[in-house]
């Protein structure tokens, strides 16, 4: 079999600008706040915020026993929304609790990019009150302590709600994006639920094999649970070798995008292995000396390379691909 890879080194060239509220964005939205407040679904509750964390998004407060608590869910739509047209979904992985954080948020830095409209997709940004190292770990024999399923969240709640509530493209049109750490959920919801995903963006993903000690001491035990559990079900090395996956990855469309800027960041060079090894497509772009950030400039170029650009027939009017 041929391994498709590609080599991809360009400058982001976006010109920065907001979404405007359209009145039939603004009508849109409108209606969801009639049909969207207090919906409820088994241990999930989702109430439509009054004022969104960030100007210009739609903001949601998601209670599920998923998480420990409350936790924001951020939408960013297209200027107007046509009537029949279904459009593909962009999902923001965090790389820490809240909305905002030191890396600052991926939501406003693809809002800058004007994503939305540029390529005509509804851009969705969960929040985690627990540190993202996206791991589903078992149930507590104790019903007293939280039950953290961070991946099923996405599956389970994040996507019917948003497929449910937004005109959503579902065949090959749910797209992944996220850094550092991030990885573990941009690139382990992708090759579990290939079915779900259809492609993934990282950048200088975390090395993929952490020692106990980081285990232990990173956050990362919070999230899993055990390192059993992480290596069994979870550890992407294993996922890549696994035959399933490799079948289901095979062909010529290169569904896994990776980036590298920051050489401390090993992990993009070991995923590459298991991906070379499987004999899995993907395309690889390498920015030497780029910051570890949402805004450290590979946002663009890899959405870039993430998303279909729209046609004439499938552009939003209004917008300038």
């Amino acid at each position: 079999m041929q391994i498709i890879k590609s080599m991809i080194e360009f400058p982001p060239d976006f010109t920065p600008k907001r979404s405007p509220l359209t009145p039939s964005k603004i009508a849109f939205l409108g209606l969801l706040g009639l049909f969207v407040s207090n919906v409820t679904n088994a241990d999930t509750k989702i109430d439509k915020d009054p004022q969104p964390v960030h100007p210009g998004t739609v903001c949601y407060t998601v209670t599920s026993d998923y998480q420990k608590g409350p936790n924001k869910l951020e939408v960013l739509l297209p200027a107007q929304i046509e009537p029949g047209r279904k459009y593909p979904v962009l999902y923001v992985l965090p790389v820490n609790t809240g909305t905002d954080g030191n890396w600052g948020s991926g939501l406003v830095e693809l809002q800058k990019l004007d994503v939305q409209d540029r390529y005509g997709v509804i851009v969705v940004a969960p929040a985690y009150d627990v540190e993202p190292w996206y791991g589903d770990m078992p149930k507590p024999s104790d019903p007293s302590q939280p039950w953290i399923r961070q991946q099923a969240y996405i599956t389970d709640i994040v996507i019917p709600f948003i497929d449910k509530e937004y005109p959503t493209q579902t065949d090959k049109g749910r797209y992944l994006i996220t850094f550092s750490k991030g990885g573990f959920g941009g690139l382990g919801l992708l090759l579990r639920n290939p079915n779900i995903f259809y492609k993934s963006a990282v950048d200088d993903c975390a090395d993929p094999m952490p020692s106990a000690v980081i285990f232990n001491t990173w956050g990362i035990v919070a999230s899993y649970g055990t390192l059993s559990n992480f290596d069994e079900n979870f550890n992407l090395l294993r996922l890549l070798h696994d035959d399933k996956v490799a079948k289901a990855f095979t062909g010529n469309d290169r569904r896994v995008i990776l980036i590298a800027g920051s050489p401390s960041y090993g992990g993009v060079n070991m995923v590459r292995q298991g991906l070379d090894d499987s004999k899995i497509p993907y395309a690889y772009m390498v920015f030497p000396g780029m910051g570890h950030s949402w805004n450290a400039g590979w946002l663009s170029p890899a959405v870039n390379a993430l998303l279909p650009i729209p046609t004439a027939s499938t552009s939003t009017p209004g917008s300038n691909p």
